[in-house]
């Protein structure tokens, strides 16, 4: 391989491995209060529209904060918190999909296009730089040496 493939390659394992911790890290919580209010902004409000229960300041967000924060401080896992404003409210409360069936695919699938559409990018303008430069024929030569000449 040469310097540039590496580089490429380089660049490409810095910035996979960027992406994947950037949105697999968020640091764990320091206190229950952290962790209520990060539960609190994974779900919807089921009255408003567009905001999170952390954000909304209606009666029911204010009654699921309330509850997440019990939830918390008696040690129940984020899993359970979960499962059960997801039973109370149904799955639309939700912000943080399923990693299975369909939804899966949903998030899986751009990225193997993106992928498959990068990689036949590289392809295709690999086999360009091969081809090599066009030469050009005798009558092509002949052409350019008579419009020369008429100029002269």
């Amino acid at each position: 391989m040469n310097r540039r493939v590496i580089a490429w390659l380089a660049i490409a394992v810095v910035g996979v491995s960027t992406l994947v911790f950037a949105a697999v890290d968020d640091g764990a919580p320091t206190t229950n209060a952290d962790r209520a209010y990060g539960l609190a902004k994974d779900f919807a409000c089921p009255v408003c529209q567009g905001q999170s229960v952390a954000e909304s300041d209606v009666v029911v967000a204010r009654n699921i904060r309330r509850e997440i924060r019990v939830w918390v401080d008696e040690g129940r896992s984020d899993d359970f918190i979960r499962e059960q404003l997801v039973a109370d409210f149904g799955e639309d409360i939700d912000y943080t999909p399923s990693s299975d069936g369909i939804t899966a695919l949903v998030w899986i699938l751009p990225v193997v296009a993106g992928s498959v559409a990068a990689g036949g990018l590289a392809l295709v303008f690999r086999r360009w730089r091969l081809e090599g430069e066009l030469e050009a024929s005798a009558d092509d030569a002949a052409l350019v040496a008579a419009a020369r000449s008429e100029r002269s």
